[in-house]
């Protein structure tokens, strides 16, 4: 998935559904009818979470189609709906149209280019309805109310996160299978995760002491305040270290040698912990230790392996939830 810095702030800048405004309207997800572009034009389906920081420090919360390169592709709605929302992505030319089906049920679709002339806020959309079109890669977010995803201080994350869909689920059953057969994460859910934090572990996402408890910590605003420890968006067997920045090695996502210690296992009594990663050419060492339930100690030793690790020095940080 892209790191489009562009479109982040799109998201950011999207008008927030006000939770304690009345639903008077019809609520609840509607079922997509039909594929934003056809099933030929994609050779990669994926899940959710990604990663990718500094964009995606933390598991991204929609999934998205990598498309064969004899594009550009039509883009078509999935469903009826509103559109509720066109930002403009200049740096790329594109545009994130954003699709109101229910007072609780919203959808996305990012780097439209070309919109057709008919495509503009406030007009309403039938599945099937030509959009515009897309030549490599085309993001699909999905934020159903009804849905809500645990983070141990739900705060620091917008309501899109917050509610995040898994887009899959939400398709008609054939087109579902379609969809899959062409993402290769084969465990469940196969539309991906982004929500792994546990309160009193390692695992999840973590915050520079310092960093305001309002959603924007969890935007690319702050990425070097950010640093996960989560899972391989394809094999979530595989523990993942992503660090936005703040480190000489930052930012990097890195798997660890040995996938060892679980950071779901990792907790106070675990004491001093040291991830070995590989970025690029080079060899870090991420060392951790909770020192309180949400208060984690890190340091990031570049260039380094674990036999060269025997303890924290001066240069570390403290991260919270």
């Amino acid at each position: 998935m892209r790191t489009i810095i562009s479109a982040i702030i799109a998201i950011l800048l999207v008008v927030s559904c006000d939770d304690d405004k009345p639903i008077t309207g019809p609520r609840g997800p509607v079922e997509f009818e039909v594929s934003p572009v056809t099933y030929d034009a994609i050779f990669l389906s994926t899940p959710l979470g990604n990663l990718n920081p500094p964009g995606h420090t933390f598991p991204s919360n929609h999934m998205g189609f990598y498309l064969h390169d004899q594009g550009p592709y039509l883009v078509r709605a999935h469903a009826a709906g509103t559109i509720d929302d066109m930002y403009y992505n200049a740096g790329y030319d594109d545009y994130r149209i954003q699709f109101k089906h229910s007072e609780t049920f919203y959808s996305y679709l990012d780097h439209i280019e070309n919109p057709y002339g008919h495509v503009r806020v406030g007009v309403k959309v039938a599945a099937g309805d030509s959009i515009g079109w897309a030549s490599d890669y085309l993001d699909f977010g999905v934020v159903d109310w009804d849905t809500t995803r645990y983070f141990v201080v739900p705060g620091r994350y917008h309501e899109y996160t917050l509610h995040c869909g898994d887009a899959y689920l939400y398709f008609a059953k054939d087109v579902r299978e379609a969809l899959l057969a062409r993402n290769t994460r084969t465990v469940e859910p196969r539309g991906g995760k982004i929500d792994y934090d546990i309160d009193g572990a390692l695992v999840g996402n973590w915050f520079l002491e310092g960093t305001p408890v309002s959603w924007e910590a969890s935007s690319y605003l702050y990425a070097e305040a950010q640093i996960a420890f989560v899972y391989d968006m394809w094999d979530p067997r595989k523990i993942v270290i992503a660090c936005g920045g703040g480190w000489s090695a930052a930012p990097f996502c890195c798997p660890v040698y040995y996938n060892a210690p679980d950071p779901a296992t990792v907790t106070q009594a675990s004491g001093f912990v040291k991830y070995q990663t590989t970025h690029a050419a080079s060899h870090d060492v991420v060392a951790v230790q909770l020192v309180q339930p949400r208060r984690l100690k890190v340091e990031v030793f570049a260039d380094q392996t674990s036999t060269d690790v025997a303890g924290f020095t001066a240069n570390a940080k403290i991260y919270v939830r």
